[in-house]
C-alpha cells in the first residue's frame, strides 16, 4: 500500500494514514466546497473551503470509526490486528490473519457497516433538529449522514473485499463447510462487481455525467484487483495443503559450538546463511536456537565474553512444527504467533527450519508450474 504515516493509537491498535490519502482528502474538499457554492452561494470562499476540509476530516474519521469496529471485534474474537491505515479508497484493517469460523467471519464484518448506518441514522436525527438552527452545521451533518449511510450499504454488496462480501463467504462456508469454496465464489462475485463498476463509471462520463463519474470506474478497478489478488492468495493456501513442511523445510542443519564467541566471525556468517538464525549444540546434541534477535539484545560490551550457549533460546522454548505437518498449517502457525521461522521435529529430534521466506519461494515455484 506504500509508504504511511503513524499518528497514534487507538484501543492500542495503531493507526496509520497512507500518502494517497492526502488526494483523497483535497479531492473531498474540493468537491464538498464546490458543492456548498451552489447549495449556499451566500458562503464567503472561506467559509466553503473551510467547511469543506472539516467536512472531509469529520467523514475519514466515520471511515476510521468503521474500521474500529472491525478490529474491536476481531481482537474479542483473538485474531491479532496489526493496525488500520487509512487511503486513498478509505480504510482496512490489517488482521494478523483470517477468521477460523464462519460466524466469526460473519460478525468481524458485518459490524462495520452496522456501525456506519447506525452512525448515519444518528447525525440524520442530530441533523433534524438544527436544521433551522445553524445553515452551516445542518450542511455538514446532513452531508455525513448521508455518506455514512451510503458507506454502511455499500460495503454490504456481495463481492469480496467488500464487508457484504466476507459476510457471502462466512454464508456459503457454514453451508458447505469449504472455506476454499466459499472464498471462490466471493471473490468472483467481487471481480463481477468491480467489473460491472469500471464499465459503470466510463459509460457516465462518455455519456456527460461529469468527470468525477470516473471515480466509480476507479473503486471499481480496486475491488477487482484486490478480488484477484485475495482469490490466488487462497489458492496458494489450497495447494500448500498438499505439501508437507519437509518440502521446504532448509536442506542441511548447521550447528554452532556452544563456546562459540558472540562476536565471532562465525557467528554473523552462520546467521547470515540461516536466514537469522542457526542451532546450537555439539556432540550430536541439539541445545538450542541462536537468533538474529536475541544477538541485538547482548551489548557490544558483553559479545567477546557471552558464549553462543548463552546467548541461544533453548530448543524446548523455541516455536516449532512437526517435519510432517502441512505447510500450510505451518504457516497458520506463524501467522498466529507473528513468526519468521519455525523449528522443524521429526520425532522430537530438531531436523531444520522452515521460514516465511521458504514458503513464498514455494508458493512462486507452484505458480510458474501451474501456469
Amino acid at each position: 500500500m506504500g509508504a504511511s504515516i503513524r499518528v497514534g493509537k487507538i484501543f492500542g491498535i495503531p493507526i496509520q494514514i497512507n500518502y494517497s490519502w492526502i488526494f483523497i482528502f483535497l479531492l473531498f474538499t474540493y468537491v464538498l466546497a464546490d458543492s456548498f457554492s451552489h447549495s449556499d452561494p451566500d458562503w464567503p470562499a472561506a467559509q466553503r473551503w473551510g467547511v469543506g476540509a472539516l467536512t472531509a476530516v469529520l467523514f475519514f474519521l466515520s471511515v476510521l470509526a468503521h474500521e474500529l469496529t472491525h478490529s474491536v471485534v476481531a481482537i474479542r474474537k483473538g485474531i491479532p490486528v496489526r493496525g488500520i491505515t487509512l487511503f486513498i479508497f478509505g480504510g482496512v484493517s490489517q488482521l494478523a490473519h483470517e477468521a477460523r469460523r464462519p460466524f466469526t467471519e460473519f460478525l468481524i464484518a458485518v459490524v462495520g457497516p452496522l456501525a456506519s448506518v447506525i452512525l448515519g441514522a444518528v447525525l440524520f436525527g442530530v441533523w433534524y433538529l438544527v436544521d433551522d438552527v445553524n445553515a452551516t452545521l445542518s450542511a455538514v451533518l446532513f452531508f455525513l449522514a448521508t455518506i455514512n449511510i451510503s458507506l454502511g450499504v455499500f460495503n454490504m454488496l456481495p463481492g469480496f473485499p467488500l464487508d457484504g462480501g466476507r459476510v457471502m463467504r462466512a454464508a456459503v462456508w457454514g453451508l458447505t463447510g469449504s472455506y476454499w469454496r466459499a472464498t471462490q465464489v466471493a471473490t468472483r462475485s467481487g471481480q463481477v462487481i468491480g467489473g460491472l463498476m469500471v464499465i459503470g463509471g466510463v459509460l457516465l462520463v462518455v455519456f456527460g455525467a461529469g468527470f468525477q463519474s470516473i471515480w466509480l470506474a476507479f473503486i471499481g478497478a480496486f475491488l477487482f484487483s484486490a478480488a484477484t489478488a485475495s482469490y490466488r492468495q487462497e489458492r496458494d493456501r489450497e495447494r500448500l495443503k498438499s505439501y508437507s513442511v519437509a518440502d521446504a523445510v532448509a536442506p542441511d542443519l548447521r550447528v554452532l559450538p556452544r563456546d562459540t564467541p558472540l562476536d565471532s566471525t562465525i557467528v554473523s556468517e552462520e546467521l547470515a546463511r540461516g536466514g537469522g538464525l542457526v542451532a546450537v549444540g555439539g556432540e550430536g546434541r541439539i541445545d538450542g536456537v541462536l537468533t538474529r534477535r536475541a544477538l541485538e539484545r547482548v551489548s557490544n560490551r558483553d559479545l567477546p565474553v557471552t558464549s553462543s550457549s548463552q546467548g541461544m533460546i533453548p530448543l524446548d522454548s523455541f516455536p516449532s512444527v512437526n517435519h510432517d505437518a502441512s505447510i500450510a498449517d505451518a504457516l497458520e502457525q506463524m501467522e498466529d504467533d507473528g513468526l519468521d521461522q519455525l523449528a522443524v521435529r521429526q520425532h522430537g529430534v530438531l531436523v531444520g527450519f522452515i521460514s516465511h521466506d521458504a514458503i513464498i519461494r514455494l508458493v512462486r515455484a507452484l505458480r510458474k508450474t501451474a501456469t
